[in-house]
């Protein structure tokens, strides 16, 4: 990122790095958000789903069952003729000690508070220590922090002259290049590897009475993440770009797949930036775009976060509280939520801990949480390539403004290169 940077400010080619370039991700998460709202709006109307088996019970409890021993040393028993009385010990009445357990849901998750979130995100923005940042994955901190790294690097030396400091940036920077096309080398096998253990740890108990719930929660979901990446952001590019976008989107299928097995959209950044040379974007703007985007332009957060809400409103019994005072507030934070989730796995569950204090202060963490949590084996891998296909559509449209696809074309041209043979 602080090489892109770099040689973009050398270059003189800063139009990359207007503040105009966030429009285009505050738009994508705006109508991701509004499409969440409106297909947990129409979930809650058109489908009556039934209130969870699971109830709140507080604290497991134990019953056991007891006897009584009588004044004579003889015990308490019911008698063959139903009647009660003392009997010994060796009569066919048989004691049972039966213990049970009763699971109820507890909300042990610590919630934050929407005031909480923003200052978060402001540290996030200023971090205190980048190089926790660097081993925390802070993406956000890290890519603020190379912006002007990157801009002091290229003013340290004129033009004219050689770059000590960016010469070594570079020569890192193809170190680490290297290394990872090692690492790609074993993506297939690192995939199963990740499938694996995913379904090695998902709970199969009671899974009878759960998957009609989780069916209808995981087909809204799908539903509406195909209505995204199918409709609303390929109009969007057509829009913009006035191009076919699937010739485009297709270019991407390596990076949906990584993001499926890893559901990490910070792991499949990788991959995408390789996708997307492929596409024609330059490689300037694509290391500039993709890490920016990636931790705050998560798309499948607005479409998952009040999909979400509502089913487990909707599953406690509070359905009639969703009034349109209370969707304001479900849209306000999950907007919020496609800037503040950390693009890693199941980031989005500790999110809705927040989410669900905020808009129902009143009430505690209903028991369908459960079922969210259940779903998410698929639908965070589905959220993950959501919001890589989000960001990939933004870089095309920011390469449209700037002019970038031009260029790359322009350079691959063969014109081009008949003129340097000629040279």
């Amino acid at each position: 990122m602080t090489v892109v940077v770099a040689e973009a400010v050398a270059m003189g080619r800063t139009s990359m790095l207007r503040f105009t370039i966030v429009l285009p991700y505050v738009l994508t998460s705006v109508l991701a958000t509004v499409q969440g709202i409106a297909t947990a709006i129409l979930l809650q109307f058109t489908h009556h789903i039934g209130v969870s088996i699971y109830h709140d019970q507080g604290d497991i409890s134990y019953a056991f069952n007891t006897t009584v021993q009588c004044a004579n040393g003889l015990f308490l028993t019911a008698l063959p003729n139903g009647t009660i009385g003392c009997a010994g010990i060796n009569t066919s009445t048989t004691y049972f000690a039966n213990a049970t357990a009763s699971v109820g849901a507890d909300s042990v998750g610590s919630s934050l508070s929407l005031m909480d979130q923003v200052v978060a995100i402001t540290d996030l923005i200023v971090p205190v220590n980048i190089f926790a940042s660097l081993a925390n994955g802070d993406l956000l901190s890290i890519v603020l922090f190379a912006i002007p790294v990157g801009i002091a690097t290229a003013l340290s030396a004129p033009r004219t002259s050689d770059n000590s400091v960016l010469k070594l940036i570079r020569q890192f920077r193809t170190v680490c290049i290297i290394m990872l096309g090692w690492l790609l080398a074993f993506t297939p096998v690192a995939i199963v590897f990740l499938m694996a253990a995913a379904v090695s740890t998902f709970n199969s108990n009671n899974i009878s009475s759960v998957m009609s719930q989780v069916g209808i929660f995981i087909g809204a979901f799908v539903a509406g993440a195909s209505i995204h990446v199918l409709l609303v952001l390929p109009a969007l590019l057509i829009a913009f770009c006035r191009v076919n976008p699937f010739k485009y989107l297709v270019h991407l299928i390596p990076a949906y797949v990584f993001a499926f097995g890893c559901a990490s959209s910070m792991a499949t950044l990788p991959v995408s930036l390789a996708c997307l040379q492929r596409a024609n974007i330059s490689r300037t703007l694509a290391h500039i775009a993709m890490p920016f985007g990636t931790p705050v332009n998560l798309n499948a957060c607005g479409l998952f976060y009040p999909l979400a809400t509502v089913f487990m409103a909707t599953m406690d019994g509070s359905a009639h509280e969703l009034t349109i005072t209370r969707y304001i507030a479900i849209f306000l934070v999950s907007l919020l939520g496609c800037m503040s989730t950390a693009p890693v796995p199941n980031a989005s569950l500790v999110y809705i801990l927040t989410l669900w204090k905020t808009c129902f202060p009143s009430h505690d963490l209903p028991a369908s949480f459960a079922f969210v949590v259940a779903s998410d084996f698929i639908n965070d891998r589905i959220q993950t390539m959501v919001n890589v296909n989000g960001n990939a559509v933004v870089t095309r449209i920011l390469a449209d403004q700037v002019d970038e696809t031009f260029e790359v074309h322009a350079c691959t041209s063969p014109c081009v290169e008949h003129a340097h043979r000629v040279a």
